[in-house]
């Protein structure tokens, strides 16, 4: 309840920007996984529970687009959310397309089609970085590959490409 109260007021706080019409981008990595050497693995009990925690934490935000790979993990912890808001996934085939065309895949996507509007990006370690890169905003932490599964990256773009976007970090979710 703490950490959605959390996001809660960081919702607010970027709702308030003086930036005009501006992108805002919430960013996490896929739920927990199954650690098998399958390399497409589905989510684990926690990581369930997680994609249900992402929901509760953004069912009251006005999420315009779920922007997922082709990777089901980031499918099944986006779902729960999708299925609330009534919402297709828009899938960026990172299998089909390798790392960097994904990446900016992903970009062109938000930045094409979504401009002014609120997009959730659920994507991997460590390619959110890489996508906060190709989206100009201030440098995204590294997280812990075993355990980093509860980081919620909130990015305030404006249409000027040239200014850079605004970052908030918090966290969300039960701890595992």
């Amino acid at each position: 309840m703490k950490l959605i109260l959390t996001i809660s007021m960081v919702l607010i706080l970027c709702s308030c920007s003086s930036i005009d019409n501006p992108t805002t981008i919430y960013m996490v990595r896929h739920a927990e996984k199954v650690d098998e050497e399958n390399p497409d693995p589905s989510l684990t009990r926690a990581g369930f529970t997680r994609a249900q925690d992402l929901k509760e934490a953004l069912k009251e935000a006005s999420i315009d687009a779920i922007i997922v790979s082709d990777l089901q993990r980031t499918q099944l912890t986006a779902q729960p959310l999708a299925d609330y808001l009534n919402l297709q996934l828009i899938i960026i085939p990172i299998q089909e397309l390798g790392v960097e065309q994904y990446i900016q895949g992903v970009a062109d996507e938000i930045n094409n089609n979504w401009s002014g509007k609120e997009v959730l990006v659920v994507t991997h370690n460590p390619l959110y970085q890489l996508i906060g890169q190709a989206l100009n905003t201030p440098e995204l932490p590294a997280i812990d590959d075993a355990t980093g599964y509860d980081h919620f990256f909130i990015i305030t773009k404006s249409d000027d490409p040239a200014e850079r976007a605004r970052l908030s970090h918090t966290r969300y979710g039960a701890l595992p």
